[in-house]
């Protein structure tokens, strides 16, 4: 078994300004690896002021900066990588991949599908972020891992593209590491709570 990382996610955010106490308690809590921004929908100018107040106290201590969802803006302000989610449907993960070359870190959210994990991989993602979204009342393979837990555990098994995987609860982390995820994104109620989350540390 190996060691995780901790890859923090934010709350879908409509004023990161007002966010920036949550993020700079939550980093000194427990610093990440990376960090994923999640904007709402704005106009073009306001999203990058809003990618600009985060950025330097991301980047600054070594964390890289993921944008989700908005690979053109990515490029555009200097973040360190994009973030497809499941909803992303823009473009496909191959054209994405084209449109920032190797200039940027691509992770793809599958899921807790095996198969939408191994397309993401062959289209040019850099890591895969499993979460249980989408495993509840879907058909399923018969040679598909019968929950997430193995799922990720397979894949670390068999796979050398690295694993991301959301974590609902602090109580499932220990689960996730020992089945070998590369990475552990905490729920969004992390921001909250850091304490409460173990560290990876």
């Amino acid at each position: 078994m190996t060691a995780s990382d901790l890859y923090l996610a934010t709350p879908i955010l409509q004023d990161g300004e007002a966010f920036l106490p949550d993020l700079v308690r939550g980093l000194a809590a427990q610093p990440p690896a990376a960090l994923l921004l999640r904007l709402a929908d704005a106009p073009e100018s306001r999203l990058i002021t809003q990618i600009q107040k985060i950025q330097p106290l991301v980047q600054a201590q070594d964390i890289a900066l993921m944008l989700e969802d908005r690979p053109a803006l990515a490029l555009k302000t200097g973040c360190d990588g994009v973030h497809l989610s499941t909803g992303f449907a823009a473009s496909s993960v191959r054209d994405v991949r084209k449109s920032i070359g190797d200039a940027l870190q691509l992770g793809v959210a599958v899921g807790a599908s095996r198969d939408a994990a191994m397309r993401a991989g062959e289209d040019g993602a850099d890591y895969v972020c499993f979460s249980a979204e989408g495993a509840e009342g879907a058909a399923q393979d018969e040679d598909e891992p019968e929950d997430l837990t193995a799922l990720v555990r397979w894949w670390c098994l068999m796979m050398e593209l690295p694993a991301v995987v959301l974590a609902p609860e602090p109580t499932d982390v220990a689960g996730f590491v020992q089945a070998g995820a590369d990475f552990i994104m905490p729920a969004a109620t992390f921001w909250a709570h850091p304490q409460d989350w173990p560290s990876l540390a």
